[in-house]
């Protein structure tokens, strides 16, 4: 019997109204049907503070207790979705920070990159996949890119449906999804 692999989505919004965790949600369970368990890293749950470790990610010594938590709940993943808004033309703070608390948990980790707003995330996606490349994370595909519709939002611009928003993009973000479960449950990572 196989295990099913730990596949976790980071969700790089904190705003207090946001797109992210609900399109998180449904990705989860686009995640559980394809065969692997669904591990929600929610950024404006977890609350990183900015970067405060006296050495450089890459000496892997750390000393603060949220940052050896986080690079546990990372070593643990097999594979990862990085859930991207766009926000002026690229990623949030609080996404990059979370990626530069770690160097080693990321190398040869299989991960997709899926971005969302008015014009798919297109320039926050580019931003990303060029540092995810750079730290040596294993990129599955060219991503997923959703674009917004203006009858996605009510007058207060709170998302209408989510499942909605998800479902215009549903082939595409199973398909990517199920590649990334089936390459974390072949994948040999390097050790951290």
């Amino acid at each position: 019997m196989s295990q099913r692999r730990q596949v976790g989505i980071i969700v790089g919004s904190t705003r207090p109204v946001r797109v992210g965790r609900p399109v998180a949600d449904e990705i989860a369970t686009l995640i559980e049907a394809a065969g692997g368990d669904a591990v929600m890293l929610d950024l404006a749950e977890i609350a990183l503070p900015l970067l405060d470790e006296a050495l450089p990610p890459a000496s892997g010594v750390r000393n603060q207790p949220h940052s050896v938590a986080w690079a546990e709940r990372i070593d643990a993943l097999d594979g990862v979705v990085f859930l991207t808004p766009d926000y002026n033309s690229g990623y949030p703070a609080a996404l990059k920070n979370a990626i530069d608390y770690l160097k080693a948990e990321w190398v040869d980790l299989p991960a997709v990159v899926v971005s969302y707003g008015w014009s798919g995330g297109a320039s926050a996606a580019a931003q990303l996949t060029a540092v995810l490349s750079y730290i040596g994370l294993d990129l599955q595909g060219e991503g997923v890119r959703m674009p917004f519709q203006p009858t996605d939002f009510d007058d207060a611009m709170h998302m209408v449906d989510a499942s909605a928003f998800v479902a215009r993009s549903a082939e595409p973000l199973r398909a990517a999804v199920a590649q990334l479960v089936e390459v974390s449950a072949q994948a040999e990572r390097t050790a951290a």
